[in-house]
């Protein structure tokens, strides 16, 4: 299923993660998870009922695959089928930011270019 990465995306999922204390996904502020592993990050939504709307959002999909083929509410999904659509997303995004992250710290600075010419 695909795993969608866009701003729209983001600025939804973006209060989900602000109210599970995850937020640092989201922002580069990577400080905030640095004790968590994908885990840890699965664990606090799962704590706060919200991993299945957020497959909902991430996915752009009220349905997960079942074991059947057949569509399945994500509520009704397995944590696997969670995972599988929860862990790419936050690999894909913290990757992303991390190599943002080191491209303008003080401590490497270098042009950093937005693809935008004049």
């Amino acid at each position: 299923m695909k795993v969608y990465t866009d701003v729209t995306t983001l600025s939804r999922l973006f209060p989900l993660f602000k109210e599970a204390g995850i937020e640092g996904v989201l922002t580069g502020d990577l400080g905030k998870i640095k004790d968590m592993d994908l885990p840890d990050l699965a664990g606090v939504l799962l704590e706060k009922g919200k991993l299945p709307e957020i497959c909902e959002i991430i996915t752009k999909s009220d349905v997960c695959e079942g074991e059947d083929g057949e569509a399945v509410a994500w509520g009704e999904c397995s944590l696997i089928q969670c995972l599988g659509v929860f862990v790419p997303f936050v690999i894909d995004i913290t990757v992303g930011l991390i190599g943002l992250n080191q491209a303008v710290s003080p401590g490497n600075l270098q042009e950093v270019s937005l693809g935008i010419s004049s």
